[in-house]
Formats: structure tokens, sequence, C-alpha cells
């Protein structure tokens, strides 16, 4: 009998040690605005943390975001966490095509080496964040 008392107490302490590598991530849900305040109307957020671990979240058409990192809405990890902002952008040559994809932001929120977007994510039940970007510069012809 103790025997198996002390197999189950080792057992307990094996499985207790064997836990998740999994960085603890933190609800975030937020914005992306241009600077006049109109929305970005799609595309993919990315934070990259400190700890290594990636958060990423589709742009809705209003703007809004979820993050995810092990699941889509799990949140990012805590602390200072570095933003780009991707948008693909293809030329639609059909021409009954009438989706407002809205403007395309400036390509250098799209990389870690240009942008200088961070949000600070808090152990707390939600956060919420605004990312401000500014529109492409889009000059014609």
């Amino acid at each position: 009998m103790r025997m198996q008392l002390a197999l189950g107490v080792l057992s307990i302490i094996v499985l207790a040690g064997c836990g998740s590598d999994r960085v603890p991530t933190y609800l975030v849900s937020g914005k992306v605005m241009f600077e006049d305040g109109s929305p970005v109307k799609y595309g993919t957020i990315e934070a990259e943390s400190q700890h290594g671990t990636t958060a990423t979240g589709t742009i809705q058409t209003d703007g809004t975001f979820v993050l995810g990192t092990y699941e889509s809405d799990d949140g990012a990890a805590e602390g200072s966490n570095n933003v780009i902002v991707m948008q693909l952008i293809s030329a639609d040559v059909i021409q009954k095509h009438q989706k407002d994809h809205g403007a395309p932001i400036d390509s250098i929120f799209a990389s870690y080496d240009t942008s200088s977007v961070t949000i600070e994510v808090k152990p707390v039940e939600q956060n919420q964040v605004t990312i401000t970007v500014t529109k492409q510069n889009v000059e014609h012809d």
C-alpha cells in the first residue's frame, strides 16, 4: 500500500514537472486606424514578443482585430510587443468587382525593421489597443 501511495505521489510530481512550455498569453483586441480616424479595412496584424512568440490577427472591415498566439483568440505574451501590419494588394481586373478595400497602408508598417509600432500587453483580463498607421503615398502619373 505504501509503495502504491509513493508511486502515486511520484507520478503527480512528474506530471507537475511536465508543464507546458507555452509562454502565458493575455487577451488582446483592438483597432487599426489611419491618422485621420478611418479604419484600416483589411489585412493582418502581427505582434512579436520579447519572449520570441508571435501573435496574429485578421483585421476586419471596421478595423477591429483579436490577437492569438497558440489559438486564434488567446492573446499575446506579456510585455512589449513589436507590431507589423500587412496587406496583400492585387490589381483587380474584373470590371464588376465593387468591394471597397479601403486605402492601403504605408509599406513601412509591414516589416519589423521599419515599423516603429509597439503595444504593451499587461497581465489583465482584457487588453484594448489602438494601432495608428499612415496611408501609402500613391503618386499618379
